[in-house]
């Protein structure tokens, strides 16, 4: 039997993937930030492709086991290798609930799996029940957990609000319908009440600096962006322009779990 070909334009080996990490800085003093793992695929031509091109490949039911402790494995590297950085990494529900992301997490040093962040993407799952009760362990097993890429149609009363989560992360929809004028104040409405609900919200999307004071006043507690730092091989604390709104503080006493908590 003549083997079978790689699929054309997919990387068929872990080896082949890497990731860069994109700062997520807090807005007010009290909280720290954290980078974010994203994954790449880097081509032998220099060429860089994101996720959707990588990750239907790898999500898939015989391959997702070994991408999942990939993924947890490469994150824990490098927090070992600094003591002082904090990694956030992307799980989809179906990646969460099968008994492999456990068993790596597991796995961790407890100084590691401390500074690990898991953002749970948002793809539909019918268990929800399941995925609930999955989410509180993992609450249990790294320093926090949040729902990934919400729209304002996701902040509206729904089992999302009972979530056993830390906090979320708003799709950068959510900001470019705040910076419009004729819908920002249905935005800034549907916003209200969800910095009582969540310890953590993070703005996604954040192009312009001078839009930070707009998202601290709306309760948003940290911000991420092309505007703050772009995607880089290692964690860079960003620099901000002289003429840029105070720099939102990227140390600062460490807030204690519960302060992530939900009651």
């Amino acid at each position: 039997m003549r083997p079978m070909a790689e699929p054309r334009g997919t990387p068929t080996r872990l080896e082949q993937l890497a990731f860069q990490y994109q700062p997520v800085v807090p807005l007010r003093p009290g909280l720290v930030g954290w980078h974010e793992a994203l994954l790449r695929w880097h081509l032998p031509d220099g060429t860089i492709r994101g996720p959707q091109q990588v990750l239907p490949y790898w999500l898939g039911p015989h391959r997702q086991p070994a991408f999942t402790r990939f993924t947890v494995e490469q994150a824990a590297r490098l927090l070992q290798g600094d003591p002082q950085a904090r990694l956030s990494i992307n799980l989809s529900p179906r990646q969460v609930v099968h008994p492999a992301a456990m068993a790596a997490l597991a796995d961790l040093l407890p100084t590691v799996r401390g500074r690990l962040i898991v953002e749970v993407t948002e793809q539909r799952y019918r268990d929800v029940v399941g995925l609930w009760s999955t989410l509180e362990s993992l609450a249990e097993n790294c320093e926090l957990v949040l729902l990934d890429d919400l729209t304002i149609e996701d902040l509206g009363p729904s089992a999302r609000a009972r979530a056993p989560v830390h906090g979320i992360k708003l799709d950068r929809s959510v900001l470019s319908a705040l910076v419009e004028p004729t819908t920002w104040a249905a935005t800034a409405d549907a916003l209200h009440g969800v910095a009582d609900r969540y310890a953590i919200v993070v703005a996604e999307g954040v192009e312009d600096v001078r839009h930070l004071h707009l998202l601290d006043g709306l309760g948003i507690t940290h911000a991420q962006g092309f505007g703050i730092g772009r995607p880089a091989a290692r964690p860079v604390v960003p620099t901000w322009p002289t003429d840029a709104p105070p720099r939102p503080t990227t140390g600062g006493v460490r807030v204690p779990a519960a302060r992530y908590r939900r009651d």
